[in-house]
């Protein structure tokens, strides 16, 4: 039979909230035997996950507990939601892998930054001159933090623009902000991504 979530609620060891998001900041206390703890932990969600009935998890995560046991484990580091980061990552033989419109949400809920993060537009729609760039303020200092700049000369210089399958010329202003979200979180932040890597052109809008 099945094991639901709430049997393994009952039956593996929890891992304390403090230990992974304090203040807004993940950290990694305890060592090895904490890591085994939370290891432990992903792996009885990550089964239970894998075999919720169709429809509750993302397609590319039913019936695949390893794919389920690599997000829930990224999940617990985070201190978020499993299915949030379901939702979000992909998994490739083991290998975590952002979607570039989740960045955003990582860097605003990382704690680092004080309220929400922005983007500063310049140029004119459609115009090769557009540009976009993520600012934020520093939690701590109140220091402005600014992202690179991306632009549609950029993306099309880069072949971006013109690679098969490209979202580029049907959505650029969400390709920008995308990809402007993708590179504050590599450049400024990259804790917040907890080591993966981060597809960003592959989003739809």
């Amino acid at each position: 039979m099945a094991e639901t979530m709430t049997e393994i609620a009952k039956t593996t060891p929890s891992v304390p909230a403090e230990a992974l998001r304090p203040e807004g900041l993940p950290i990694h206390a305890g060592g090895v035997g904490a890591a085994m703890e939370s290891w432990k932990l992903a792996c009885s969600m990550g089964k239970a996950y894998a075999q919720q009935p169709e429809g509750m998890v993302p397609k590319n995560y039913a019936g695949n507990p390893a794919s389920c046991t690599v997000a829930c484990s990224m999940a617990i580091r985070m201190g978020a939601d499993p299915l949030f980061v379901m939702q979000n990552l992909y998994v490739v033989s083991g290998n975590p892998t952002w979607s570039g419109k989740s960045c955003k949400a990582l860097i605003d809920n990382s704690g680092i930054y004080a309220g929400r993060s922005r983007y500063e537009l310049t140029g004119a729609e459609g115009a090769d001159a557009r540009s976009c760039r993520l600012v934020a303020t520093d939690r701590l200092t109140g220091e402005r933090v600014e992202g690179p700049t991306v632009s549609i000369k950029m993306a099309k210089d880069s072949g971006w623009w013109t690679k098969n399958g490209s979202y580029w010329p049907r959505i650029p202003e969400m390709m920008l902000r995308y990809r402007a979200a993708a590179y504050f979180a590599r450049t400024e932040c990259p804790e917040v991504l907890m080591g993966a890597t981060v597809d960003m052109d592959g989003d739809e809008g």
